[in-house]
């Protein structure tokens, strides 16, 4: 298993940033989702478009979501040479993609008004699976983009 160090190094800074939110008391946090939950609903509703819909529990859970997506693809794209993955490496994708959501629900249980939940967990593991997917297709996809190119240049 070869470790991309840049890659690894923008790892480390966005698990940072990913803890770095937990650590913030859930007055902050709440203040933060609301003015997105408003900003949203105000530029949904400048395009006539609904926007009851939008709601502090969608934008904080898809804002989970989000960013363990993004983590997958950091992670990945640090463990991987390729589209493929090596059994180590994808074993110790799993660890870490499971590890930091729990440690990161984990910090939550010590800050006033937040708590750490299973089920945020789990969605956390839901995006970084995404993610670590998205990585993988877009490298496939490269590949098989590369080698018709290829073909097509020798004929």
């Amino acid at each position: 298993m070869r470790i991309s160090r840049p890659w690894l190094v923008a790892t480390i800074l966005f698990t940072m940033f990913i803890w770095g939110n937990s650590l913030v008391p859930a007055t902050g946090s709440s203040g933060m989702s609301l003015r997105v939950v408003s900003a949203l609903r105000g530029a949904l509703s400048g395009l006539d478009l609904p926007s009851a819909w939008i709601t502090n529990f969608l934008v904080r859970k898809t804002a989970h979501f989000t960013e363990y997506a993004i983590l997958g693809i950091l992670v990945s794209q640090t463990l991987a040479s390729g589209s493929r993955l090596s059994r180590t490496a994808l074993f110790v994708l799993v660890v870490v993609l499971v590890l930091i959501p729990s440690i990161d629900e984990t910090i939550q249980l010590f800050v006033p008004g937040r708590s750490g939940l299973i089920t945020d967990v789990m969605l956390d593991c839901s995006g970084a699976a995404v993610g670590s997917a998205l990585r993988a297709l877009a490298h496939r996809l490269r590949e098989i983009r590369v080698r018709r190119r290829d073909t097509s240049t020798r004929n």
